[in-house]
């Protein structure tokens, strides 16, 4: 009986001390939000936990290619007109549940994200959003959307037909061919400071310099200037949302 009584002692301690963790687990918790069938919880210590368990059909897909998958979370700050980033990611491979931490960074984020691991052009089927976008802030919502028109533009300016346009000697053919090609994709612009319609490359010619330019759905006017006859792209403002070259 008493070695009854000591191990239902012992029992009933771990089991106080168990639900008190648990407990401080979940008060610990300070984002939870879900996007296409994956959530995601953060905790005041940075880990963020992705239950993937419910991932919609086609992001699924996308996150289990042979070459795996990057998962991680994201602070934004948007001043002086551009967007400035602290994006940390891990890469893994499909799982119920994925874990992410990164030393010395801590929550609350503004974005959580998975991607798959493939290669983008423009106008692809791969399109310009992270296969699962989660914003946890206004911020990381502007973020994403700004992000999104940022890569459509940065995918075409750094395209191989648009590189030999910004070469030629006369890049206005080069460019009206895509307006054919692409009708209401890919319009010309009146002046240097024009504002292209949503989803929609906007394109202007002048004698020294080429601007091309797209309105994200916050209705801020992603732009970069051209050189004309070089690879010189002496003034954009993409900041951190798209590399272009």
């Amino acid at each position: 009986m008493r070695t009854r009584s000591r191990a239902l002692g012992v029992a009933v301690i771990a089991g106080f001390v168990l639900a008190g963790t648990a407990g401080s687990a979940v008060t610990n918790r300070i984002q939870h939000r879900a996007a296409q069938g994956v959530a995601v919880d953060v905790y005041s210590s940075g880990l963020a936990v992705f239950d993937l368990r419910r991932t919609e059909p086609k992001a699924r897909r996308l996150l289990t290619g042979p070459s795996g998958l990057t998962y991680g979370c994201l602070h934004a700050h948007f001043a002086r007109g551009v967007w400035r980033t602290g994006e940390y990611a891990l890469s893994g491979r499909f799982a119920r549940r994925l874990r992410f931490r990164w030393r010395g960074v801590v929550g609350p984020y503004d974005g959580c994200e998975l991607g798959g691991l493939y290669g983008h052009r423009w106008w692809d089927q791969w399109g310009t959003r992270n296969a699962v976008e989660i914003w946890l802030t206004v911020r990381g919502r502007h973020f994403f959307n700004d992000r999104a028109a940022a890569r459509d533009l940065a995918y075409f300016v750094r395209a191989g037909r648009v590189q030999r346009i910004r070469l030629s000697a006369n890049p206005r053919a080069g460019l009206e061919r895509f307006m054919r090609r692409y009708p209401g994709r890919v319009v010309e612009l009146a002046s240097p400071r024009g504002k292209a319609p949503r989803d929609t490359i906007g394109f202007w010619i002048g004698e020294r310099r080429l601007v091309f330019t797209v309105t994200s759905s916050t209705k801020r006017r992603f732009f970069v200037v051209a050189t004309r006859g070089s690879l010189k792209l002496p003034i954009k403002n993409l900041g951190d949302l798209a590399f272009v070259f």
